[in-house]
């Protein structure tokens, strides 16, 4: 699977799918919290979500046997253990807020607030990802962003 996912049209396409589940998955969150409570919704989510992540770990590694753990857990800096706590602290705030303020002010600050993190890890390579400079395009780019979810959210 992983040469496959070097296939640029292959990631597109997972990128798109994966876009369309973040912006049903909150909505869905946000309903059963209200039926609920935003704490339960969360933790459900992440329940759930458990299981094809589960499935999709033993059959890519093996069941785990493909997984150097001494190594894995010596060369892994502490942070890079880390992305689900923020993936929990989001889904919570998403449950909370979407049916407060809607689906597209939600996702679109959500996405707007992403993008401007993502060009500034790009700039300095944080997290040993590959170094973009953010070059007048890519700020103009970002405006646009600010602007389009500005006018959504205003108008």
């Amino acid at each position: 699977m992983t040469d496959a996912l070097d296939n640029v049209g292959l990631g597109v396409v997972l990128l798109i799918i994966g876009g369309f589940c973040t912006g049903i998955q909150g909505p869905m969150n946000g309903r059963l919290a209200i039926s609920t409570a935003g704490s339960f919704s969360a933790f459900l989510s992440f329940a759930l979500g458990f299981w094809p992540l589960l499935i999709y770990f033993l059959a890519d590694t093996k069941g785990g046997k493909t997984v150097d753990w001494p190594t894995a857990a010596k060369n892994a800096p502490g942070y890079a253990w880390l992305g689900g706590v923020f993936g929990g602290i989001f889904v919570l705030i998403l449950t909370l807020v979407i049916h407060r303020r809607g689906a597209a002010i939600t996702n679109g600050i959500i996405v707007v607030t992403q993008l401007i993190v993502s060009v500034i890890i790009d700039q300095y390579g944080a997290f040993d990802t590959t170094q973009r400079d953010c070059t007048g395009l890519r700020g103009g780019g970002l405006a646009c962003m600010i602007v389009g979810i500005a006018l959504v959210t205003l108008f």
